[in-house]
């Protein structure tokens, strides 16, 4: 038995070969619902993780992201009844079919082997197609090779062999946001994103630091320090202004000039937009 498909046969399928799971449910609007595995540990898999969902009947391939996981039984007599935790006979003959795991999964793009371009979903893979792992070819494929024209900002929790590059040129073409949880790096991804469009000069860009997260220095919380945009350029594309020269100061912040807003350019409408965060009626 030394061919490796009569091996694959006998011994399973390779780990890179083998799906997370295969779809049960799920829409267009709601996303997908995916039967994990049960030869895959639900503890390896992360909310955030890209995927590639391989249609059953078209060839077509989705790529999407894991936005929840989550646990189920085909029985409610399971969950009020589990079987003993030092039984592991029985723990193993219910994991996976009359317990098991689900994977939702929120497709984003089609790709199509003819067409280097990814294409707006409108449509979801059949019931029953395989769903792997996406692979760096497949992210790279949806965001480009680093390059002159692609940025590099990072790679995905969980996926440390994945690269994330920005085509910086579409991206200031149009409205973006960064948002997360409190912790979770939004000004540091921001200010990256930021460096790669003041070294690109696709663009130009007016930022409102109300927190000092970009101009000369920025700490994370665990104290350590970083440049700041003003460091990182310090050939005059960047230039801090301060309104409040004092604190500014007092806080031995780096700045190269001060704006001062006369009292008669301030209209009413100016002090109603602030009344709430002013205490004002």
């Amino acid at each position: 038995m030394s061919d490796s498909s009569e091996l694959d046969a006998y011994f399973g399928p390779k780990r890179d070969e083998l799906p997370l799971g295969i779809v049960l449910d799920g829409s267009l609007s709601a996303g997908l619902q995916v039967k994990l595995d049960p030869r895959y540990a639900i503890e390896k898999l992360a909310v955030g993780r890209y995927v590639v969902i391989q249609s059953r009947k078209t060839g077509s391939t989705f790529f999407g992201i894991i936005t929840d996981i989550a646990l189920g039984a085909t029985t409610p007599d399971l969950l009020h009844h589990p079987p003993d935790a030092a039984d592991t006979f029985l723990l193993d003959v219910y994991s996976g079919g009359v317990a098991y795991a689900t994977l939702h999964v929120s497709p984003m793009l089609m790709l199509d082997e003819e067409d280097d371009q990814p294409r707006p979903i409108k449509t979801i893979p059949s019931h029953f197609s395989a769903i792997y792992e996406a692979t760096a070819q497949d992210v790279a494929r949806v965001f480009g090779e680093e390059d002159d024209e692609h940025f590099y900002i990072g790679t995905p929790l969980d996926m440390k062999s994945v690269q994330i590059n920005l085509d910086l040129a579409r991206f200031v073409e149009r409205s973006s946001g960064v948002f997360g949880k409190t912790g979770t790096g939004k000004s540091f991804i921001t200010r990256t994103i930021l460096a790669g469009i003041i070294r690109s000069g696709l663009a130009s860009t007016l930022i409102f630091d109300m927190h000092n997260d970009y101009g000369w220095s920025v700490k994370d919380e665990g104290g350590r320090e970083y440049k700041g945009l003003r460091q990182l350029f310090p050939d005059g594309r960047v230039s801090v202004i301060t309104l409040d020269e004092a604190t500014s100061r007092a806080r031995g912040s780096k700045f190269d000039g001060v704006l001062t807003i006369g009292y008669e350019e301030i209209e009413p409408e100016d002090i109603e937009l602030l009344a709430s965060l002013l205490g004002l009626s």
